[in-house]
């Protein structure tokens, strides 16, 4: 044993990081309202800084100060980006568990307690989900690939088939068309539903559609609703699209990784009434339920069809046995060597209980609602659609601005939010037009952070809508 090996793994230096870690983590939540909610650094300037750090070999504790520095900061009240939650600290303490024990995932032996906590997992949200006592699933490394796996469980349980598509939203994530690549089924293999003016699927355009592909000779095997769409947070009719596949015999996917979550909370379950008529579920517990990316439950309403999609001999890790096996998780899930991600939720169920979810939701929603009532009271901003939870897109449309120059005056508006790092919102497209997007994960996020917001972006369109006409 080398003295480097030695101090590697010595548990006395360990003893001695991992409490001076603990206390800088504990220091920047504490602190983290002071710093910027996005450092800003181009690729470059970034690269540049961790080369540094490498060439001169520091010490983990300035490594970590400087990650922690340098990154962005969900849990800051003013971070309204992306659809990432700031993880409950007991659930990120999980993962430094996690990762000393390594263990992996695909068969029982090599992970008894993370299987175990696992099924339980799946158990518990299947019932706070309302889905059937019947059903069942696993975790598995976000919604892109559950969304894979389940599509092609729905593949395999239909067979052979002559041209196969699916129906899905012209709205919905784009990871469902790259499923439908990635199967073989090319272009011709997802049919884009048409929406309304607040982007859900118009259900009445469902059939015709279908009935359309039949007679084009394609074989329509799924219908996918969304739950919430990605850009806007739009929850589709999912007991109407239920009702649809039903009738024609399609497997009936639900994207629920963002707005799934909303069935844990009384206010606000009617968004997703139908989901319980699913043949399949995608929940990300990184987007809703408190939990260090990358979480993604996916539930099956018969249990059975979970084991649909990867059966194949491997001797040397895989016994002989029975198909529905579920403490050997590789006869079910695309991963092999897998994290211990149960532990990330299993430990916030077991100290918490459901309720944190429910009021997790609950805060974040209601801040959605907030945000909304604020754009209003602001003659320049222009609301896209009441929002249906924490996913709010809005505009600047002074009176004296085009309409032609709305989208690049938007757009700087968000740039020059980004470069001060204060303020972290993101921009997306509605109908061709560019909307700014707030996505509130924090429920720590008060309405005199939003006030601030809609103040700084007010600001600066004013400034730029004045420059541009000094300029002419």
């Amino acid at each position: 044993m080398t003295e480097l090996l030695t101090r590697a793994y010595s548990p006395g230096g360990f003893r001695k990081q991992g409490h001076a870690l603990i206390d800088q983590l504990a220091d920047y939540l504490e602190d983290v309202n002071r710093l910027p909610a996005n450092p800003y650094a181009t690729p470059e300037e970034s690269l540049e800084r961790f080369r540094q750090i490498l060439d001169r070999r520091t010490t983990p504790h300035d490594v970590f100060a400087e990650v922690i520095a340098e990154s962005v900061h969900l849990h800051h009240p003013e971070y309204m980006g992306h659809q990432v939650v700031p993880p409950a600290p007991v659930a990120a303490l999980s993962d430094l568990v996690s990762s000393l024990l390594n263990t992996g995932m695909a068969v029982f032996e090599m992970g008894r307690p993370g299987t175990a906590m696992e099924k339980l997992v799946i158990e518990r949200f299947a019932s706070l989900l309302g889905l059937a006592p019947t059903a069942d699933g696993f975790l598995t490394s976000g919604g892109s690939l559950a969304n894979l796996t389940a599509l092609l469980c729905a593949r395999a349980k239909h067979g052979p088939a002559d041209r196969p598509c699916l129906l899905v939203s012209e709205h919905a994530h784009y990871c469902i068309e790259r499923a439908v690549r990635v199967m073989g089924w090319g272009e011709e293999g997802i049919i884009h539903l048409p929406t309304d003016a607040e982007l859900r699927v118009r259900v009445d355009q469902v059939r015709p559609l279908i009935e359309q592909a039949r007679q084009e000779g394609r074989t329509p095997i799924a219908l996918v609703g969304s739950a919430c769409t990605t850009a806007t947070g739009t929850f589709d009719p999912l007991e109407e699209l239920g009702q649809v596949a039903t009738n024609y015999g399609l497997w009936f996917h639900v994207d629920g990784a963002h707005g799934a979550a909303v069935r844990l909370s009384p206010q606000h379950r009617h968004l997703v009434r139908g989901l319980e008529r699913a043949d399949s579920v995608t929940l990300d517990f990184h987007k809703m339920l408190m939990v260090p990316a990358i979480t993604t439950g996916l539930f099956f309403r018969d249990g059975k069809d979970a084991y649909r999609t990867f059966h194949q001999r491997a001797e040397y890790l895989l016994t002989e046995g029975i198909d529905e096996d579920w403490s050997n998780i590789a006869k079910r899930s695309f991963e092999c060597t897998k994290r211990m991600l149960s532990l990330r939720v299993f430990t916030l169920l077991s100290a918490y209980g459901p309720q944190v979810f429910q009021d997790y939701v609950d805060g974040v929603a209601n801040l959605g609602s907030e945000l909304a009532r604020l754009i209003r009271q602001q003659p320049d901003l222009e609301l896209f659609m009441q929002p249906d939870i924490n996913i709010v897109c809005f505009r600047f449309v002074h009176v004296s601005l085009p309409a032609i120059s709305r989208d690049g005056v938007n757009e700087m508006i968000r740039d020059r939010l980004t470069r001060s790092g204060q303020t972290y919102i993101v921009q997306t497209r509605i109908n061709g037009q560019v909307y700014l997007r707030c996505t509130l994960t924090n429920p720590f996020t008060t309405v005199g952070n939003l006030e601030k917001m809609l103040l700084k972006v007010a600001s600066i369109g004013h400034d730029l809508t004045a420059l541009r006409y000094r300029i002419g």
